[in-house]
């Protein structure tokens, strides 16, 4: 091989090095902003899943009161703190949503189980308002009954997942941090 090609190839071996080297810190980098980021979407989730869990009474007691003998003053009250639960909600689901192109797949899938339930609700609570709105004896009605209830059976569902996957990833967090490695069979 004459002096120029391996020169040439010595050249082109110290690049690729020097290129390598420069990618795994920028690498490294990117995944701890990365880390920085899914941190930053579980505490805004820990935040979105204690409001939903306000909520969620919330639409327990509308809907545990929807055959009582209670006035339409107080189911306009519950349905008002409805309102807010569900507004605030909506704001904090669209900035997460803003940050799901780095959140973990769990979180991801907390987001995108949430925005239905919570659109749900939205449409339900508006209804039940309308009708109220309309005819403050509505509350005795079939219709009105069957849109608290279906307020409640949303606000659960949402619940419900929102636990369950937000307890998922917490326990994977903790798996991740104990750095297990699989133990060999030899000697056991």
């Amino acid at each position: 091989m004459s002096l120029i090609k391996k020169l040439t190839t010595g050249f082109i071996g110290l690049t690729a090095l020097f290129v390598a080297a420069l990618a795994l810190p920028a690498s490294a980098e990117s995944r701890a902003q990365n880390a920085d980021v899914q941190r930053q979407v579980a505490d805004r989730l820990g935040e979105f899943k204690i409001t939903a869990s306000q909520l969620y009474r919330q639409a327990d007691l509308l809907n545990s009161h929807r055959n009582s003998a209670l006035s339409w003053q107080t189911h306009a009250s519950q349905l008002l703190a409805l309102k807010d639960h569900v507004n605030e909600l909506g704001r904090s689901l669209s900035e997460l949503e803003e940050l799901k192109p780095q959140a973990s797949d769990s979180q991801k899938l907390a987001m995108e189980h949430a925005r239905p339930h919570l659109v749900a609700i939205a449409q339900s609570t508006t209804r039940a308002i309308e009708l109220l709105n309309e005819n403050r004896g509505s509350i005795r009605f079939p219709e009105y009954r069957d849109t608290a209830s279906d307020i409640f059976d949303h606000a659960d569902t949402l619940h419900t997942k929102l636990d369950a996957i937000l307890d998922f990833e917490s326990s994977k967090a903790r798996l991740d941090a104990l750095e297990l490695q699989p133990m060999s069979s030899a000697g056991s």
